[in-house]
């Protein structure tokens, strides 16, 4: 099931040799473990930089994710669910 949403979520992040690194998320009160990222890019929203996740988490679940440095928060943009 395809799903555009606008979610803040909570991201465990790892910061690696400058780099953001999105571990694991809580979205409708589960924890999803990132099991890869599949694609990083960014979009310029004014002065501001948003940087783009595309991540994996449990069997054919993906998931975009958004960080938006001016907050800062995570968003989840969209998932793509077995459900």
């Amino acid at each position: 099931m395809f799903e555009s949403l606008n979610d803040p979520v909570d991201v465990l992040t790892a910061f690696v040799n400058g780099a953001i690194e999105p571990l694991r998320f809580r979205w409708k009160g589960r924890v999803v473990r990132i099991r890869s990222v599949t694609g990083r890019w960014t979009r310029r929203e004014g002065q501001t930089m948003l940087r783009y996740f595309s991540v994996e988490g449990n069997a054919t679940d993906t998931y975009e994710l958004c960080y938006d440095p001016r907050i800062p928060r995570w968003i989840l943009s969209r998932a793509w669910t077995a459900e």
